[in-house]
């Protein structure tokens, strides 16, 4: 299958998260992306599939001599060049935007940074969750009486920006064709998280101060998230006023008030809750966790959702891994992460077009590596101890039921 984005290469200087998931979206397009670190430092293990999956490992050096040279080399033969450090580091190496111009004129070159190349806070340092504090998202979130909270992922403020940046990318690319000009793309965490928040900075500007309103919505009568039978069940609920009738007959209640939906759905089974009153057409669903998620049919019939075969434990097994984000999963074949350094002899072969000896002495001289120092094993076995800590909340006894949903040939394996 031909996939969009087949014969257009970037080479991405990536750490953390933001930018590797952008770059994630554009392997995932058929992209060849060369994800470049040095091997001195330690690298996120393999077992971050979802950031490094689909994308070959290049090991340099860029501080040891002959390593910025390397890179350029490669540089000069891909269509886009990014990095998410800040602009101080790649003008030092000679590698920002004029540097990488020079030997590639039409290079779609990607600047992802906290605040920007320019500006007064331009060479500061910032990672996603300082981006949603900065921006303002923290004071909108949590209960009105305690301290301001974060959204429920660690990365939530570098996903918007990476895939801010993917768009980016598709367009520049779009205009290098039609034009023939490459273009520098300065994209930043903080503004990313700023976009969305176009009400709030509306409401400021008229003299509002919004507060934090945990899970209520004032576009609703009811809306909240309410306890369920069973360990660590709930279910989120979003009630309009011309639907309290409905709210009322679907759990039982005389007087649908928050406080007897709460009593009502104390004693119900989340799913069991979920369809009576998605039945009266009542938006309701459980909340899920990750075993909900990956254990979805609808998810699964929609084709959402691929599999790998990886071999933490000794012998492959097969794993379920969320695919592109529009879908299509088993569409776009996902390879298993490689690990740093073990495309390097090849990249430079190939791409730079260096000898087998000009490789083998770079290796010997430490400018670049060959394979990772500390290979993923494996996430730990869930263990009940780690309940009575609080560290989990439960076991999912049923948590590979996936399996039921994956292709006959996928699931044999």
């Amino acid at each position: 299958m031909i996939l969009p984005l087949s014969g257009i290469r970037v080479l991405s200087m990536e750490q953390a998260v933001a930018l590797p998931f952008a770059t994630r979206h554009l392997a995932d397009l058929g992209a060849d992306v060369i994800r470049i670190q040095s091997h001195k430092r330690r690298s996120p293990g393999t077992g971050e599939i979802d950031l490094t999956r689909n994308k070959r490992q290049l090991a340099i050096d860029l501080a040891a001599p002959g390593g910025r040279d390397i890179f350029l080399r490669i540089a000069r033969e891909c269509d886009v060049v990014a990095h998410n450090f800040t602009p101080r580091v790649v003008r030092q190496f000679g590698i920002d935007y004029e540097g990488v111009r020079r030997v590639r004129p039409d290079v779609i070159y990607v600047s992802l940074t906290g605040f920007g190349t320019t500006g007064p806070w331009g060479e500061r340092p910032l990672f996603g969750p300082g981006a949603e504090a900065v921006a303002g998202h923290n004071l909108l979130i949590g209960d009105p009486d305690a301290w301001p909270g974060r959204p429920g992922t660690n990365v939530y403020g570098d996903v918007v920006c990476g895939m801010n940046a993917t768009f980016a990318v598709l367009a520049a690319l779009e205009e290098r064709e039609r034009t023939g000009r490459g273009q520098h793309i300065d994209i930043s965490l903080y503004e990313t998280a700023v976009s969305f928040l176009g009400p709030v900075i509306a409401a400021a500007q008229l003299g509002a101060e919004p507060r934090r309103l945990a899970n209520q919505d004032a576009n609703f009568a009811v809306h909240g998230v309410f306890d369920c039978a069973g360990t660590d069940r709930h279910i989120a609920l979003a009630v309009r006023s011309d639907q309290m009738d409905d709210l009322a007959a679907a759990l039982g209640i005389t007087e649908p008030s928050a406080a007897a939906v709460q009593q009502a759905l104390a004693s119900m089974d989340a799913d069991t809750a979920t369809s009576k009153l998605q039945a009266r057409g009542i938006a309701a669903h459980v909340v899920s966790d990750a075993a909900d998620v990956v254990n979805d049919e609808h998810l699964w019939s929609r084709r959402y959702f691929a599999t790998v075969e990886r071999s933490f434990t000794g012998k492959p097994e097969l794993y379920a891994h969320a695919g592109p984000a529009w879908g299509g999963g088993p569409l776009v074949p996902l390879q298993e992460a490689h690990p740093l350094g073990a495309d390097t002899a090849v990249i430079l072969r190939e791409i730079g077009g260096y000898s087998d000896e000009e490789v083998a002495e770079f290796a010997r001289a430490d400018v670049i590596g060959l394979g990772e120092r500390d290979q993923f094993r494996g996430w730990p076995a869930p263990d009940p101890v780690r309940v009575t800590r609080g560290e989990l909340s439960r076991i999912e006894p049923d948590h590979d039921g996936w399996k039921r949903f994956a292709r006959p040939a996928e699931a044999a394996r």
